[in-house]
């Protein structure tokens, strides 16, 4: 479902260069037909400047399926009790797999406020569905805020899927300046 979902919007994201063409077609479609009161292909020129917008927000919905869904499977694989998780005492202390995979296990979608994450550091996940990593950053603003991201899927690495909100975490070696 996903790599289904992944297709859509690459598909729709390529026809977006093509949308905008046509928005700007229309938009002088429409804005030349009042000249000479043809409501027609006034109508015309509107319908095809209104076209991109209605390709923007089923972007944005498929992008927001595909976050809910990444999610969803990355608690399913986080919840399986074979799944293993590889910490770097370099990167989190002395926190130990299992705490910080029951901590991960809080992944839910949390609104953003203004911040962006700091340095990813990398979490190794070894499970039956195939191994893969989980990136986890510091909110810039709040300590306690950890955005995560999944390099399972090509929307997930530049995408967050997810946050949690603990004070149980806390990173080593983070450079914080931008």
């Amino acid at each position: 479902m996903i790599e289904n979902l992944e297709t859509l919007s690459s598909f729709l994201t390529s026809l977006l260069p093509f949308s905008c063409a046509i928005a700007l077609i229309g938009l002088f479609i429409a804005m030349l037909t009042r000249l000479f009161k043809n409501v027609r292909v006034t109508v015309i020129g509107i319908v095809l400047f209104a076209q991109i917008f209605i390709l923007a927000l089923l972007l944005i919905i498929v992008q927001n399926m595909m976050a809910k869904n990444i999610r969803n499977e990355i608690l399913g694989i986080l919840a399986d009790p074979k799944t293993k998780i590889i910490v770097n005492y370099n990167d989190f202390g002395s926190l130990q797999p299992e705490e910080l995979k029951k901590e991960l296990s809080k992944l839910k979608d949390i609104p953003t406020n203004h911040s962006h994450p700091t340095e990813k550091k990398t979490i190794p996940v070894i499970s039956a569905a195939g191994n893969f990593n989980l990136l986890i950053a510091q909110d810039s603003n709040d300590s306690k805020e950890f955005w995560i991201f999944t390099d399972k899927y090509q929307h997930s690495e530049e995408t967050e899927v997810g946050k949690i909100i603990t004070s149980n975490i806390k990173l080593e070696n983070v450079n914080t300046s931008d």
